[in-house]
C-alpha cells in the first residue's frame, strides 16, 4: 500500500471509530495535545490481544496510551497479573482509575501519567498498544532493546519492515481490525567463539552472525571447513540452527540454546542415523562485533 493511501486509510479508521464518541472527548484531546487520539479497544479486539499474549504468573503487562484502562483491567481481571497504563491524558488516568475500582482490580494495577517516549517500560513482559503507524515506527528502538522474549502486541497497526510473528482479523460490524504479534528477538549479531569435540579431537568454532529483526544468517566455520547459515528464526532467547557437516550425506550438527548477553549456552548434538552425540554448547561473542538489528 501507497505511503499517501496508508495515511488516507489512517485517518478513516480514527474518524469512523471516533464518530461515536461521547462529545467533549476530540477537545479534549487537542487540548492535551496527544499524539494519539483516544479511540478505545473493542473488547472483540481485547479478546484477540489478550489470545496473543498468554499471559501467565509472573508476567507484567504495560499498555502503551491505555485511554480509559480497558485493556489493563482485563489483564488483571482475567490473570491476576500485575498491569500498568500509561497514558499522557490525565482525565484518561483518571478514567482509569475509577474503571478499576469499578472492576475491583485497584491492588494489581497502576495508571502513570507520562509521555510514553519517555516512560520506563523496560520490565515489562508484555506490552500492547493501539497507537498510529509512525508512533509505532518511534517506539521501535525501545522495544527491540527490552528482554528477549517479550511479548508486543498492537491493535490495527504493525511495525513496517520489523515482520509481525502473528497476527489475526477481527470483523466487527463493517469494520475489519486486525491484531499483531511480535516477539522481541534476542540481537546475537557479532562473532561467536567456542570449541567442541569432533571425530574424538577438539575443534575450535567461530560463528559469524548477520541480523535483521528476528531472522539472521552467516557462517560456520569447524577448524578449517566453512559452511553457511540459511535465514533462520530467533524465537526471543531461543537460537536454533544447524548444518549438514561436509563429507557425509546424513550427519547433521545441530546447535540450540538460548542467548544471555554475550553468552550462548545450550547444546550441541551431532545426528548420525539413530545415533546422537551431545555435549554442552558454550559460545563467546567477541567484544565490539555486535551489530543493531533494526534496519
Amino acid at each position: 500500500m501507497g505511503k499517501t493511501r496508508k495515511i488516507v486509510l489512517v485517518l478513516f479508521c480514527f474518524i469512523l471509530i471516533s464518530s461515536s464518541l461521547p462529545p467533549g472527548q476530540g477537545l479534549l484531546a487537542q487540548e492535551v495535545r496527544l499524539d494519539v487520539p483516544f479511540v478505545p479497544t473493542p473488547y472483540e479486539v481485547i479478546e484477540d490481544m489478550l489470545r496473543f499474549a498468554e499471559l501467565k504468573k509472573g508476567d507484567i503487562l504495560y499498555d502503551l496510551g491505555c485511554g480509559d484502562g480497558r485493556i489493563v483491567i482485563e489483564a488483571a481481571r482475567r490473570a491476576g497479573i500485575r498491569a500498568v497504563g500509561i497514558d499522557i491524558d490525565p482525565e484518561r488516568i483518571r478514567e482509569s482509575r475509577e474503571n478499576a475500582r469499578i472492576a475491583g482490580v485497584e491492588n494489581l494495577v497502576e495508571f502513570r501519567r507520562a509521555n510514553i517516549f519517555e516512560a520506563d517500560f523496560s520490565e515489562a513482559t508484555v506490552v500492547t498498544m493501539y497507537l498510529l503507524p509512525d508512533v509505532n515506527i518511534r517506539l521501535r528502538p525501545t522495544i527491540l532493546n527490552l528482554k528477549p522474549g517479550t511479548r508486543i502486541i498492537s491493535h490495527q497497526f504493525d511495525m513496517d519492515e520489523w515482520q509481525a510473528d502473528r497476527m489475526t482479523y477481527v470483523p466487527i460490524d463493517l469494520y475489519v481490525h486486525t491484531v499483531f504479534l511480535w516477539i522481541v528477538p534476542a540481537n546475537i549479531s557479532g562473532t561467536w567463539d567456542w570449541s567442541l569435540n569432533l571425530n574424538q579431537k577438539k575443534t575450535d568454532c567461530r560463528l559469524e552472525v548477520n541480523q535483521a529483526y528476528q531472522y539472521f544468517s552467516g557462517k560456520l566455520y569447524l577448524g578449517e571447513q566453512v559452511l553457511h547459515i540459511p535465514e533462520t528464526k530467533v524465537e526471543g532467547p531461543k537460537v536454533e540452527f544447524s548444518v549438514i557437516l561436509p563429507g557425509t550425506a546424513d550427519t547433521e550438527l545441530v546447535f540450540n540454546g538460548q542467548a544471555e548477553g554475550d553468552q550462548l549456552n545450550g547444546t550441541a548434538t551431532l545426528v548420525q542415523g539413530k545415533k546422537n552425540a551431545r555435549q554442552t554448547w558454550k559460545a563467546t561473542r567477541r567484544p565490539g562485533t555486535a551489530t543493531p538489528i533494526e534496519r
